[in-house]
């Protein structure tokens, strides 16, 4: 499934969408959770696996963060 919004995208194309645009800038403490950086526009996105208890953690999804989540999350 491939589910896509205007802040968020889920599965192939969540993947996609970070390889293609992003820069890998943080993993939160868990080791699950990563941040990058869109190269053209300079927003966050987080890459997260939000159905955990799925085999491999289930679908990812890429959200856009605001600053302050940023700050919070990743202390950057």
């Amino acid at each position: 499934m491939c589910k896509s919004s205007m802040n968020q995208f889920a599965g192939s194309q969540a993947i996609a969408f970070v390889e293609k645009n992003c820069i890998k800038v943080a993993t939160d403490e868990s080791g699950w959770d990563i941040l990058y950086k869109e190269k053209s526009s300079n927003k966050y996105w987080e890459l997260t696996y939000p159905n955990s208890e799925m085999h491999g953690g289930g679908e990812p999804l890429v959200s856009l963060l605001s600053l302050e989540d940023v700050k919070l999350k990743f202390n950057v």
